[in-house]
């Protein structure tokens, strides 16, 4: 029976298998995300990746954190609100590890859903827990720092801008935190600029910002702009 006798190599070997099977296990559930990743630039198809995403995974928490992405990304913010409720509530009910990390997202898609419907406090207050909880998550930052301008509050706004200035991946986000700083100081034209360059790339990467939302902002500010000329 000695070829059932462990050595180091068959040891080895069997462990990197078991990482194998436990690594694909944890990722299977956002291959569609990972797909999704790979047209940053290509919105439709990113969608249809995120719809496929909450089809297939029926009733997880990852597939109404997609189902939300994919509301916030159309702008039907009240609908993504729904799944993300109904996300929370899966974490809550089955609170396994993997939906103890789920819930992270699915608050930073609230956070989202209710900067962008103009609930600037709540979107703050979130967005800070969020960031309580995992400092390296720039884009939970990003949120606070823009919540602060357009709550006009410049200071807190710079204060946070300043800790992702650094930050190669924070780019577009960083133009837009910008942008919305220098509106809350009043000057437009700055403010413009800095949109402008962000809307000028061929299609902005944001994930959770469609181009929508940064044309009312140019609408916006351009008008601004006109009012205080």
């Amino acid at each position: 029976m000695d070829y059932l006798s462990l050595n180091l190599t068959s040891t080895l070997a069997g462990l990197a298998v078991v990482l194998f099977v436990m690594f694909i296990r944890l990722h299977w559930p956002f291959r569609f995300q990972y797909m999704a990743n790979l047209y940053k630039r290509r919105a439709e198809v990113r969608l249809r990746w995120l719809d496929a995403s909450y089809r297939k995974n029926r009733s997880r928490a990852v597939a109404m954190l997609d189902k939300s992405t994919h509301e916030i990304m159309t702008g039907n913010y009240e609908l993504a609100e729904k799944f993300i409720v109904q996300g929370i509530h899966v974490c809550k009910d089955q609170p396994s590890l993997f939906n103890q990390a789920m819930i992270h997202y699915l608050f930073y898609n609230l956070a989202i859903v209710y900067y962008s419907s103009g609930r600037y406090s709540e979107a703050l207050e979130v967005a800070f827990r969020i960031y309580q909880r995992d400092q390296g998550m720039t884009d939970s930052l990003a949120l606070i720092a823009c919540s602060h301008a357009r709550l006009g509050e410049v200071e807190s706004a710079w204060e946070a801008y300043q800790l992702i200035a650094t930050k190669r991946s924070a780019r577009e986000w960083k133009l837009f935190c910008l942008a919305e700083i220098e509106a809350a100081k009043g000057n437009y034209e700055r403010a413009l600029t800095h949109l402008r360059q962000l809307m000028g790339k061929s299609s902005p990467s944001f994930l959770h910002l469609n181009r929508s939302e940064l044309e009312k902002r140019l609408e916006e500010w351009q008008k601004a702009s006109t009012q205080a000329g």
